[in-house]
């Protein structure tokens, strides 16, 4: 009888041990290619003056195995006369394989941009 509980007891853990070796899910990959497609600044005749702000035109694309629930970018601006502007947008949901096209615009104080860059960028998923 002690046997028989003994190999009893010895096959459950056997079975809880074999179950734990299942198949692990594969890890969450969060990726994405974030593109700026496009930016503008307004230049005013009347004034000879540009405009205190600069639209940034971008695209985000979710390349990862899961959707991007969260997600914010990094921009700078660079001037002619130099100066340099850092500012960030975000933005939520972008489902597996989709695109999404957003603006935002930064003040820039009538500065003429000269370029936009895209500096880093961070993508989250609150899988539950």
């Amino acid at each position: 009888m002690k046997s028989r509980v003994l190999l009893s007891i010895s096959v459950i853990f056997l079975i809880l041990a074999l179950a734990g070796c299942g198949i692990v899910p594969p890890p969450k990959i969060l990726s994405a290619n974030i593109i700026i497609t496009d930016w503008e600044q307004s230049y005013y005749e009347y004034s000879q003056e540009w405009s205190d702000y600069v639209y940034i035109y971008y695209e985000i694309e979710n390349t990862g195995g899961v959707d991007i629930d969260y997600y914010k970018v990094w921009f700078i601006i660079i001037c002619a006369n130099g100066s340099k502007y850092y500012d960030w947008t975000n933005g939520l949901f972008v489902d597996v394989g989709h695109k999404y096209s957003d603006y935002t615009m930064t003040n820039v104080a009538g500065n003429r941009v000269v370029s936009v860059e895209i500096t880093d960028w961070e993508l989250e998923n609150w899988g539950f």
